[in-house]
């Protein structure tokens, strides 16, 4: 799946369940190009380049590598900072690609134990209970 366009996601979904994670993913995909739209209007009418054309051809190139599911421009804009989040182990297809343009990519991974409540701030009492009670199907 990750050497398909996003747009070929679905055809690969075999069962019920594969289906609603590949539509979630598609509609996550979906919803950052709106964003993106919609931030670079809002830069233009403000005269404040939010995402500058430099970085949105970056970002469009980004998308277009294998594995690559979300790129965008975090915070308020700027030239000084992009983002991508790529499925499996595509994150190198990143690297390579921003390292030929003179882009730092700094790596951040999933950790393999899944989401982990920290209970050592009292703070955080109310946000872990309401999140343990949370169940997933």
């Amino acid at each position: 799946m990750l050497k398909m366009q996003f747009s070929q996601w679905i055809e690969q979904a075999s069962e019920p369940k594969k289906e609603a994670v590949i539509k979630a993913l598609i509609g996550a995909k979906e919803a950052m190009l709106g964003i993106r739209y919609h931030m670079r209007l809002m830069g233009e009418a403000a005269g404040v380049p939010i995402e500058p054309e430099s970085q949105t051809k970056l970002l469009d190139a980004t998308l277009n590598l294998e594995g690559v599911l979300l790129a965008g421009v975090p915070g308020a804009g700027g030239f000084d900072a992009v983002f991508a989040v790529t499925l499996g182990d595509s994150s190198s297809n990143v690297t390579k690609t921003w390292s030929s343009l003179n882009v730092l990519a700094l790596l951040v991974k999933e950790d393999p134990c899944g989401v982990f409540l920290e209970s050592a701030d009292p703070r955080t009492n109310e946000i872990t209970s309401a999140v343990s009670s949370i169940h997933i199907e």
